[in-house]
């Protein structure tokens, strides 16, 4: 009998026992879970994916031993399968950025703009009638030491200036006018991609529209890179950089773009990179065309600009489609400035871009797109810019309204409060005059 009650008193103990050890090592496990999942989460915000990943790979190759190595990859798995692997999808930023360096290919631009109270139209811009004159500063020639090479009058050309560079050492060349621009980054990757131009090719007026002006520079035989200047005097360049960059409202006013997706983003903090396919509807009679392509952009604080370079890329996801006509071939730079501040109204832009179709098309062909097509696209672009800032002050005026109508009924309740108050305080009043009395 009392053997019995012994046995059954050590299960019971040892029940009660193996419940409390079980908790407390859960609660341990589960401890040391949230924590390994709070640093990761540390981790990847301030070093990104491939940081935390390099970070790692270090960590594992030298203090790790073997037989911890399975404990560990495997208790960091489980608590990182909640973690974005924004690396995870084949695109390695570290190789695919864009390079910073590449808006010191916007420097003439920025001079156009400065200068433009100035501006003086060169005989071939005038034959044109264009508005504006790009060929006699786009075209300037530089010495090795930096030094500006005299130009032929006003023919927007100097000694030497064709399809490439001069003959002679003295002719100098467009590219050694190319100086960095110092861009205030705030400590943003470099990047390493850079846009392939012949900068020593000769910009010429092509023509002039509305308030587009287009001038354009031969890259390859019968392949083209246009440069294309306007002002908006009634839409802000935060705005205009909203229009650019979103992609969901990109879709609502440009009916062209069939497919529009981001891929991949850049997990490094201030780089603004991101990886995105498109596909761009084509008149009847053409395939369409499609790109993957990289986009960086910069807002230089201390400039007042805004710099958007694009670029063609690969991806294995989004291989080339039967049906559709793949560009790869292809980049783009955008200077945004405004007249004063971001938010304020008022803005000049200088896009420039190039991109080679992949199959011979007719130069009437050719023509026709750029003339019509771009136009109305840089149009449209315009006005989305104005409806959304529309949009935008619309839904500000109903925040405001909702705010004022929430002060009035708090106003009302409180005057009310203190009607009550001061008709509460009467009837007390009174019935202490009637006690004394």
């Amino acid at each position: 009998m009392l053997l019995n009650r012994f046995v059954l008193a050590i299960k019971t103990q040892s029940r009660e026992t193996l419940r409390a050890w079980s908790y407390q090592c859960e609660s341990i496990f589960a401890q040391r879970s949230r924590r390994i999942q709070q640093l990761l989460t540390f981790y990847q915000s301030v070093y990104g994916t491939q940081g935390l990943k390099q970070l790692w790979r270090a960590y594992y190759r030298r203090e790790l031993q073997p037989p911890i190595r399975g404990l560990m990859l495997s208790a960091v798995g489980l608590m990182g399968l909640n973690i974005k692997r924004m690396g995870s999808d084949g695109f390695d930023w570290n190789k695919e950025r864009l390079a910073l360096s590449n808006f010191d290919m916007c420097r003439r631009d920025i001079e156009f703009i400065n200068t433009l109270p100035n501006n003086q139209l060169c005989d071939r811009c005038k034959a044109k009638n264009m508005k504006y004159c790009y060929c006699l500063l786009g075209n300037q020639r530089c010495r090795k030491g930096g030094a500006n090479v005299p130009s032929m009058g006003k023919q927007g050309l100097v000694p030497g200036a064709g399809a490439g560079p001069g003959p002679g050492p003295d002719t100098g060349t467009i590219r050694n006018c190319q100086k960095p621009l110092e861009l205030d980054t705030r400590d943003a990757p470099a990047g390493v991609v850079r846009i392939q131009a012949q900068d020593d090719h000769t910009w010429e007026p092509y023509f002039s529209k509305n308030e587009f002006s287009i001038w354009r520079r031969e890259e390859q035989s019968s392949l083209y890179s246009y440069k294309v200047y306007a002002r908006f005097d009634d839409i802000t360049a935060d705005d205009f950089l909203h229009v650019q960059t979103d992609l969901d409202y990109r879709r609502q006013w440009d009916d062209t773009a069939l497919r529009l997706e981001l891929i991949s983003e850049d997990p490094v903090p201030g780089s603004n990179s991101h990886l995105i396919y498109w596909e761009m509807q084509w008149p009847r009679l053409f395939a369409n065309r499609d790109y993957v392509y990289c986009r960086r952009y910069i807002r230089d604080e201390t400039r007042k600009m805004i710099f958007i370079c694009n670029r063609g890329a690969k991806h294995s996801t989004y291989p080339a489609l039967p049906g559709k006509v793949r560009v790869t071939d292809y980049w783009s730079l955008m200077v945004i400035k405004p007249f004063r501040g971001f938010h304020e109204p008022g803005l000049h832009f200088i896009l420039t871009y190039y991109d080679d179709p992949g199959i011979p098309i007719p130069q009437n062909i050719k023509s026709w797109v750029t003339q019509k097509q771009m136009p109305e696209f840089l149009t449209k672009m315009y006005v989305a810019t104005k409806n959304y800032a529309c949009t935008r002050a619309l839904k500000m005026k109903d925040m405001f309204s909702t705010f004022n109508l929430a002060n009035e009924e708090y106003t009302a309740n409180a005057q009310r409060g203190s009607w009550l108050g001061s008709l509460s305080r009467t009837k007390v009043n009174s019935r202490d005059n009637e006690t004394k009395r």
